[in-house]
């Protein structure tokens, strides 16, 4: 919640973002949602996409989040396997999780995005691991310029090598959002692909351009622009 307001919400409001017109939550593991309550304190949000299990974890954090949810009157869905979602020119494929709830825990059912302007691609992973691994590929994807490493980098999600996802996926740029640590497990398994790690780059801002996908480090200044094919 501190990060929210001290970071989340005065970056947004620099940025002349007032309200948000949707909010993903991966899944019910606290790390990914408890500044929600302190989000809609400051916006008003238009609607919020959960997992089909995300209100069956038994803890505190999720009765708190479903409460401010009802208590700002803010509309819920829920995303599985097969939807997709258009905003204007960008659409949202849902890869996973199925409808059918998927043993393991939340990790294995989290929310994985496949995020389309024009011909760019993002694919947005949450903390998926295991046998959420193996069933997201399953379903065919178009090689991605970036991607958002799955748990945070950690070497469960990627081991053993050859990458599952990156054999999946084909990244030109994987983004780590993790803890200072070490990242040599991810260039191993996402060898030839460009990897940062906030520790090191700080925020990273992804913008897509008719060049390419523009990706910028806050922390040290570095622009690259993902070409496919290049």
């Amino acid at each position: 919640p501190d990060a929210v307001r001290r970071t989340v919400a005065p970056f947004l409001w620099s940025r002349g973002v007032t309200r948000i017109d949707e909010l993903f939550v991966s899944h019910a593991d606290l790390d990914h949602f408890n500044g929600i309550p302190e989000l809609l304190k400051r916006f008003p949000v238009g609607r919020v996409t959960l997992t089909p299990t995300f209100a069956d974890k038994s803890s505190p954090g999720v009765e708190a989040a479903l409460a401010a949810f009802e208590r700002h009157k803010v509309a819920t869905r829920i995303a599985v396997t097969g939807d997709r979602f258009e905003a204007g020119s960008v659409s949202f494929d849902v890869l996973h999780p199925p409808a059918e709830r998927l043993d393991g825990n939340e990790n294995t059912r989290s929310l994985v995005l496949l995020v389309r302007s024009g011909p760019h691609t993002v694919l947005l992973t949450g903390d998926l691991e295991g046998a959420g691994q193996a069933k997201a590929v399953e379903r065919q994807v178009p090689p991605v310029d970036v991607m958002l490493a799955p748990h945070h980098g950690a070497k469960s999600a990627h081991l053993p090598l050859p990458s599952l996802m990156a054999a999946w996926a084909k990244p030109k740029l994987v983004i780590s959002s993790q803890r200072p640590g070490p990242t040599d497990h991810l260039t191993r398994a996402y060898a030839g692909a460009t990897v940062w790690d906030t520790p090191t780059a700080g925020a990273v801002t992804v913008r897509c351009h008719t060049t390419g996908v523009i990706a910028e480090a806050f922390r040290t200044g570095e622009v690259l622009v993902v070409r496919r094919g290049k």
